[in-house]
């Protein structure tokens, strides 16, 4: 128990710190109207989320409204036209019998 008790303090730490790092005010947290190319908020949300999970850079939106939505928006943002993706696929423990 007690190693989530620190765990969950480091955390906060790490959060509160990017707050703090990236300048965050009360008037980040407003909500803005129409597209949000001057929503200064958002990209700071966006700066917070890079450096909470340690991350080149992030895109944090609530009109995401699913997982495949985010995939997507991820695969067509870093691959062009005719370009291949490989992957590799185990498979899941769900699906498969031992």
């Amino acid at each position: 128990m007690a190693e989530i008790e620190d765990q969950i303090v480091y955390n906060q730490a790490k959060v509160l710190q990017a707050f703090q790092d990236n300048s965050v005010a009360e008037a980040d947290l407003n909500g803005a109207t129409g597209y949000g190319d001057d929503d200064i908020g958002r990209d700071k949300l966006d700066r917070v989320y890079a450096q909470v999970f340690d991350a080149e850079d992030a895109l944090m939106r609530p009109q995401f409204v699913s997982g495949t939505h985010t995939l997507f928006t991820a695969l067509n943002g870093n691959l062009k036209y005719g370009d291949t993706l490989t992957y590799l696929m185990g498979c899941h423990m769900i699906l498969c019998k031992k």
